[in-house]
This record gives structure tokens, sequence and C-alpha cells, in this order.
């Protein structure tokens, strides 16, 4: 049955309209649609308003009655009043958004015909104004708003789409109409004025901008956007870019990625480099990117420009900037390889399609920025080796690097060198900075400029130290900076001028701020937040927030951001080398490195309490020292949950792997490894992953941590299987399961055998996984670890499943998913829930399946982003074992699409073995035919003989049905040579 309110309110069994009956038995069931459970008194409301006749509730009653004539048993009630089941495939509107939702995930993987195609069939479902002829009862006036605004969206997304695949022509119709009909649409205006200017018809651009313009004043009294003002500008100035572009060349906003930082608010000076770089820029080339580098000494604002300048860029880049730090200056500065994958990710390439080697990287990331408008900012860098992967090859893009040295060997980059600031240029940023400075004598101003020898970065401190002591006069200052211990350094060494303004605050500074400062600076992480302070102190929480906050008012700590609402704070590269020097001078090197053991401790403990929430409890023994969890968790907010916050301190938890390495503390390097191991598996963090157990294992070999080494042999086998590598995976677990035996580590043993099954099933080795399971389910549950039991329990089930024992499979995870309610593990009881309802599917229990899946769809989320998989792939089975071909075919093609953009080979063929069933391709069988043979060779690619032995017979059975008889025998025999070997 499917449900129709896009456009007159409609019903249709298989096909053929239901009779609704009277206006009002098509309101009430207009209501239920829109809510989950409607009391009688509303429903009465919504037919009489407030004057409903005394038999309002009986006759209420009575419109209830037949529809359930009409509909059969799917309106029930409960105590809060009428539900109406109706599945979310079999309503018109949630097929909207979910083709909408395909639409926009092709989009960001750059598949634009595809989300062309998905964008018009969800507009396509539209028949006319939602809920045609009910609009004016005041009970769906905010649905029938909320469904015309996300059509609107989805009209302007798809006009974007078009627009860049060159159908500027053929939209200006679509378009001149659509600003009529919704005249503040000012993306709508935009669309209308870059197709027509693509048509050549630069005037008629013009006069639309002018006629939204007047349409916009007049109604509203408001001036146009920024964004359509910057529009007609470009017009007005015949800018190139706005010209006819290959199909991939303009990215959306919402796709295009955004990586540059803020700018400086009160950016000052360098006008005519700033003017340079941008005529570098603005203009394209044929033999790769236009370059312009800025090198100089530290403190004179190359980092500033280089932004200021991406900001201005924006409007000729339209398809995106691309921004990192190589930290050039750090001890390990970054490998380019790892830049790469963060720059394929934002260029939206799924985490599982990054390529792991390093020439393959760069190939596609120049094959990706071909023809497209991208400005990359490569900020701190070492030297030409390490940019040399980074620069696009087309002449489309633009690149600006930063670095110490001059980067001589970038043929044909234009270069600057930026040492101090014009006189009138470091004038003009005292007086922005603070009100005393704007009405100080020119005499002061002239001296201070003097004394910090008009470096940007030292003006900038003088500023901000008058800024914080509102009792000082302009004249006070100029005397403190007039002392020789100030100025010295800065006449003869730049940085140790800017090293001489540091001590200037450093030293005003209580002790204990002092010792913070210090120990602050020795972290390799980019930042950190107030639980970092007070772990390197070892002191409490509001402790450490005072005197943050007094490294913050003398400047020499930033506040980076706030994400969830949680101050993070950082230091400028200087300031952070200044802090280890000071601490290097001052401190007992065992205090170095105790400061440093704490706040990994306290990253540690926050990998416990992110695993704990998400798993039940923690999987694994855990003997490194925690530094304090009782305090961690308390900074935590309440409303977030630590996994996202664990997602936060992602790249401070592989510097500490790495600077755990460093200090030589082998145990504490491991378990931060494998602190990282949910987070990294369930974002698909895979380089990040691969990096800490390298710098782990080979940590651990050297010490002769047997421990260490198994247990990371653990969290690489979860790398390998999350990668759909099942031999090796296997092997890597079977290797942990011996080094726990060898070392007598009952609870690590216990450990790897509880991973085992999910190794072994995948390798049709099902006898093994039944008693692995069955085994570990025992001993764990017995010794409280009932996570880790259900954990390896659970592919017991899945085991009698593909041995063909549904109803073995039915019991055991029905019994892992009560358990799992019980203690409130959410990815198990979403994920299980969803192979229950396979297992009842295959006892020909449709009810109990519907319900099972029922169930999963609300909760998909809970498995991250392949929930969307799993709900599709449900549905699409039940559909099948229904009869239900149709909407079979669509849930299952939906769900490969989802496999697809996830670049998940298993769940690709998981699907395919259903969707190449015969009875849903009808005379297409060639079709179906060559999606079989393409399918065979993916799962010929991993190892998986059930899934491959599935394949192989559903293509059997298309080459049968096709009348070819000798390829459907070989296949056959083939696929039970392969079932043969499941055991």
């Amino acid at each position: 049955m499917d449900f129709g309110v896009l456009g007159p309110l409609a019903v249709w069994q298989a096909g053929t309209p239901v009779d609704l009956g009277t206006p009002k038995t098509r309101l009430v069931l207009a209501i239920l649609l829109t809510r989950r459970s409607v009391p009688p008194d509303t429903l009465a409301d919504a037919i009489w308003g407030t004057h409903p006749p005394k038999s309002a509730t009986k006759n209420v009653h009575s419109y209830v009655h037949r529809l359930r004539q009409a509909l059969g048993d799917r309106i029930t009630r409960d105590d809060s009043g009428y539900l109406l089941r109706v599945d979310r495939d079999e309503l018109d509107a949630a097929r909207f958004e979910d083709l909408t939702a395909l639409a926009r995930t092709a989009l960001v993987a750059g598949e634009l015909e595809r989300a062309r195609r998905l964008f018009g069939e969800a507009l396509g479902l539209w028949r006319g104004p939602a809920f045609a002829g009910t609009v004016d009862v005041p009970e769906l006036v905010p649905e029938v708003a909320r469904l015309e605004e996300l059509r609107l969206c989805v009209v302007e997304e798809r006009v974007d789409v078009d627009l860049r695949l060159g159908r500027h022509v053929e939209l200006l119709g679509e378009l001149t109409a659509l600003t009529t009909e919704h005249p503040f649409r000012e993306r709508l205006w935009g669309q209308l004025m870059l197709a027509l200017h693509r048509c050549g018809r630069r005037t008629d651009a013009l006069h639309a901008y002018l006629r939204a313009r007047d349409v916009l004043v007049q109604e509203t009294g408001l001036e146009p956007g920024q964004k359509l003002r910057d529009l007609h500008q470009a017009v007005l100035d015949d800018d190139p870019a706005l010209g006819p572009t290959p199909h991939d060349q303009h990215v959306d906003d919402t796709a295009a990625p955004r990586m540059v930082p803020p700018g400086v608010g009160d950016f000052t000076g360098q006008r005519r480099e700033l003017a340079e770089i941008e005529a570098v820029l603005r203009t394209g080339r044929e033999a790769g990117p236009p370059i312009v580098t800025l090198s100089g000494p530290g403190g004179t604002g190359k980092t500033a420009l280089a932004v200021q300048a991406a900001h201005r860029l924006g409007a000729v880049y339209r398809d995106g900037q691309l921004f990192a730090v190589l930290a050039g200056t750090r001890a390990q500065p970054v490998d380019p390889t790892i830049v790469l994958g963060s720059f394929l990710r934002s260029l939206g390439v799924p985490a599982t399609a990054v390529p792991d080697d390093a020439q393959e990287r760069a190939a596609l990331y120049r094959s990706l920025l071909a023809q497209r408008r991208v400005l990359v900012v490569l900020d701190d860098a070492l030297d030409e080796a390490q940019i040399a992967p980074l620069l696009p090859a087309s002449g489309t893009c633009g690149v600006i690097v930063t670095g110490r040295v001059r980067l001589s060997a970038l043929g044909g980059a234009r270069r600057f060198e930026l040492r101090e600031m014009a006189q009138d240029d470091g004038l003009a940023l005292l007086r922005g900075m603070d009100e005393r400075l704007a009405a100080a004598t020119p005499a002061d101003l002239a001296a201070l400029v003097g004394q910090c020898a008009r470096l940007p970065l030292a003006l900038r401190i003088v500023g901000s130290l008058l800024a914080s002591r509102p009792h000082w006069r302009v004249s006070d200052l100029v005397s403190r900076m007039a002392d020789e211990r100030h100025r010295l350094d800065a006449l003869r060494y730049r940085d140790l001028e800017v090293r001489a303004s540091f001590g200037l605050s450093y030293e005003g500074l209580r002790p204990r701020a002092r010792a913070l400062f210090r120990a602050l600076g020795l972290l390799e992480a980019p930042d950190f937040p107030l639980w970092a302070a007070a772990a390197v102190l070892d002191t409490d929480l509001r402790a450490a927030q005072d005197l943050l906050d007094d490294l913050v008012d003398v400047h020499l700590l930033d506040v980076t951001g706030s994400p969830h609402g949680q101050a993070r704070y950082g230091f400028h590269d200087l300031i952070r080398a200044y802090a280890r020097e000071r601490a290097e001078e001052e401190d007992d090197p065992r205090d170095r490195d105790a400061a440093v053991g704490r706040a990994l401790g306290a990253l540690l403990a926050l990998t416990d309490i992110a695993d704990r929430d998400h798993m039940g409890q923690n999987m694994f023994q855990r003997d490194a020292a925690r530094w304090r969890p009782e305090l961690v968790e308390a900074s935590l907010p309440a409303s977030v949950p630590p996994m996202t916050i664990l997602d936060t301190e992602r790249i401070a938890l592989v510097a500490g792997v790495r600077q755990a390495a460093g200090l030589g503390s082998d145990e504490l390097c491991w378990e931060l490894a494998v602190g990282g191991h949910t987070l990294f598996e369930t974002e698909r963090y895979f380089d990040d992953w691969q990096e800490c157990y390298d710098t782990a294992m080979e940590l651990a070999g050297k010490a002769g941590n047997l421990r260490g080494q198994a247990r990371l042999l653990i969290s690489m086998a979860g790398l390998r299987y999350t990668r759909r590598r099942y031999g090796p995976s296997e092997e890597s677990n079977a290797e942990a399961m011996r080094l726990f035996e060898r070392i007598g580590d009952q609870r690590g043993y216990l450990e790897a055998l509880s991973n085992a099954p999910f190794f072994l099933v995948p390798n049709g080795h099902l006898t093994e996984a039944i008693a692995a399971g069955t085994e570990a389910n025992e001993r764990l549950t017995a010794n409280g670890q009932t996570a880790a039991a259900l954990h390896a329990y659970s592919q017991v089930g899945l085991a009698h499943l593909q041995a063909g024992r549904p109803r073995e499979a039915v019991a055991v995870l029905a019994e892992v998913v009560a358990r799992a309610r019980e203690q409130g593990i959410r990815t198990l009881i979403a994920r299980d829930t969803y192979w229950l309802g396979q297992a009842w599917l295959a006892l020909g229990q449709h009810d109990q399946a519907r319900e099972a899946f029922t169930d999963l769809t609300a909760r998909a989320g809970d498995i991250g982003p392949s929930g969307a998989f799993y709900a599709g792939h449900a549905w699409g089975c039940l559909h099948l074992a229904a009869g239900e071909y149709d909407s079979a075919r669509r849930r299952l093609t939906e769900a490969l699409e989802i496999a697809r953009v996830l670049y998940d080979p298993m769940f690709e063929i998981r699907v395919q073995v259903d969707l190449l069933d015969p009875r849903l391709h009808g005379d297409d069988l060639p079709a179906a035919i060559g999606e079989g043979e393409r399918a065979v060779e993916i799962a010929r690619g991993i190892d998986y003989p059930y899934l491959l032995a599935g394949v192989l017979d559903k293509l059997a059975g298309l080459h049968a049905a096709a009348g070819h008889d000798e390829q459907a025998a070989r296949l056959g025999g083939e696929a039970a040579g392969v079932r043969s070997t499941i055991h």
C-alpha cells in the first residue's frame, strides 16, 4: 500500500486508488500521517475547530472506523491516542527525503549525473502542493510549510547540478518562472543571473539583479545579501570564473571544502604584497597552477597574509579552499601522504576509497582537482620535497606556500620575502588595537613601533599587553620597552626580539601560571582542553581554569575554538618554542616527563570513558597510569557523547602515541594506540589507525612487551577486518591469541577469543566460529565482561544462519539483543536486530522480521555511517520474501548505492546476492547478468566464500533463466565447490 501527501491526499493498493470516503475521513487520515500518536480531541479540533458538535467524539470514532475498513489493521490505539502504521517506503514524503539524501551523497562524491537523476526522481514524486485541498487546516500548516521548503531547496540544488553540467540554456525558462513565483529566494536569482551570463546575455543577467534588488528593497526594505552582491560585481567585471566550465568544475558551496581558518579582523599593512598575490592567483595558467611563496623569519605575518589573500580570492576559487599546516618548524614535520588523505576526504572521497600508496593518493588528488577552481594553502612548509606531492597539476588551481626558508626550487613561483612592516602600517596596527593607543601621542606610538622592530607579532604582543592592563598609560609601556633588556635582542635578532617580548609577559605571571605555561609547551598536541592543563600541573579543574585565563590575558595562549561548548587552547608556534625553552632551563627532566605522562594519562582516561559509553564497558585490561578519570569525566559536556569528544582529540591522540614513543614509555604508547581503536573504526580513520599501530608496535617490539604486541595485533586485526581483508585479519588475531597464551594472560586471550568469530565467519570456518564464540560468551560472562561476551556470541548466531540453521540463529540472536538491551549497548542492539530479522526471514516468519526491521530503522544511527545500508537492505529482503518485487528492487538498489558510496565491497556483495534474484529482472536478463558478472569479480577479491557462493548461485540462476544452460551449470558447479570449503 502506498500513501501520497505530495499533492492531493491519496492511497493506492497495488496501484489502484483506495476510496477514502468523505472529506472529514480524509482529514483524519492526513492528521494521522503527520504525527506518531493523535488524541481524539486533537482530531476533533482539526475537523470542527473551536465549535465541535456534542457527538464529536463519537463521530471521530466513526471516521477512524471507516479508515480501518479502507486501510486494514494499520490504525491502532494506545493510551495517548490513535496511531497509523506506515512503513517509510510506503509514504511518498519519506521517499522524497530519502532520495534527496542519496542525491546529496552522490553530489559529495562528485557523481553529478547520478545526483541529478536522484534529485529528479525525488521531485517527480510531487503531484501538486502538499496535502492539496486541506492546507487551511491549522494542524497541517507546519508540515505543509516544511515540505514546501524542502521541495524548493531540492529544486535549487538540482538547478546547481544542472549548471555544473552545462545545462544553462535549458534552465532559463524554468528559472524565470521560479523567480517570478518565489521572488524572495536570492539563490534562484543568482542561478538565473549565472545561467544568463553563461548564455552570453550579460546585460540580461545585470537586469535580473536589478529586478531582484527592486523586489527586496520595496517589499522588505533590505538590500540583497552579500553572495548575490558579489555575483553582481563578478558579472559587471565579466569575471572569467563565471563562464561555462567543464561539468565537474563548479562545486556547490555545501560540498566545496572551506578549510582556510578565519582571517585576522584588523589585518593591516602588506597592501602591495596582497595586491600582487591576488594578481598572480586571479590568472590561470596552461602549464600547472600559479604558485605564490611567502618566506621570512618567524613573526613577520606569513600565515596571516596567506589567509587574508585566500579569503579575498574566495569568489575566484569557487570550488573550494584546502589548507594544511605542514609543521616545518616542528621536530616532526607532517608527512605529505597524511595531508593528501585529509585533502581527499575533504574533496568527498570516502575514507575507504583513499589509496594506501602515496603516489596513488597524489594521482587521485590531481585528478579530482583537474578543471576545478581550488586554492591550496600550505602553511609552514619544510622544503620543496614536502610540498611537491601536494601541488595540483591543473592551471585552474592556485597555490600559496609559507615557510621559514626560501623555496627557490619551485619553478615558476612568484616569491615574496616578508620582513618588518612599514612604519605607517605599524602605527595603524597599534591604533586599531586599543582606545588608549588610538589616542596616544605620535611620539609614543613611533617609539613603540621602533622598539618592536616593526615586526607584526611583536606589535600585537605590545597591544595585547596594554589591553590586558587597563591601569597603564601608553607612556608607561614606552618606558618599560625602552629598557635595554627588552630592546637589544630586538635590534640584533628578530627572533630574540620576539622572545624578549614573550619574556616580558612570562615574568609577569604568578609562579603557578608560569609552571603551566612551561608544561603545556611540552605537549605535541596542536591544541588542548581544560583537563589537559589540569593534568600537567596535577591540579583541579577550577585552579587550572584560573591559570589558563592568566595565560590568555597576556596572549601567551590563544583560545582556538569551542567545539561542543568546550574551549580549546593553543600556542603560536614561536610562543610554544619559547615555553619549551623555559621548561628546559627551569624544570628537572624527570618533572618534565612526569607532566607529559600525566597529560597522556588523562587522554587515556578519556579513551576509557568513550569506550565504556560506546560499548557498555571497557573491552580490555588497562594497566598504564590514568590521571584522575573522575576529573576528566567531570569536564566533559553531558549532552555530547564521549566518543564525539574523543574525535575532537584525534590529532592529539595520534601525537600522544608519537610522544609516548619518544619518551620510551612502551606501556603508555600501546595503550594510547589501542585506546583509539573504536574511534578509528567507527569514523574510518584508517591512516591514523595504521600510524598508531606502527609506532606502538615498533616500540613494544624493542621493549620486549609481549602483551602490548598481542593487544596491538588485535587492533591490527580490526583494521584489516574493517578494510575487508579477512584472511590477514584472522592471522593477526590468531597470532595475538598465541602471544597471550604464551605469557599466561587469560584476560587478553579471552579478548582475542571474543574477536575470533568475526574473522572465522567470513573465512568460512563456521564450526570454529561457533565453538570460539560459545566459549568466549561463557568465560567472559562468568568474568563479568558482558559486552565482550555478547560481541563474540553474536557471531555464533550469524554462523548458524550461514550454516542453514535459522532456528538456532534466532535463539542466539534473540538472546544477544535482549542482553544488549539490559546493558544499553546501542551498537549491538541495532546490528544484531538486523541479523535477527534476517534469521526470522529465513524461517518464513515475516511478521517477526518486520518487527525487527522496524526497530532497526529507529536505531540505525547507532551503527554509524553504515546504518542506512543495514536498514535499506533489511527492508529490501523483506519485500523480496513477500513477493513485493517493485518495492524490493527499489530498496535493494538504494542499499547498493549506499554500499558503493561507502566503498564497502562486502556490503555490495551482500546486497547483490538478493538483488540478482531472477524474479526482480523479468525480461531484462542481459543487464542483470552483466551486473552479476561484476559482482562475482568483486566477491573474488574478498575472503568471504559464503558471499562468493551466493553470487555465483544467483548468476547461475540468471543464466538458466536466459536459457544459457552450459554457463548455468558451470557457475552452479563452482558455487558448490566454494560452498564445500565452508565448514
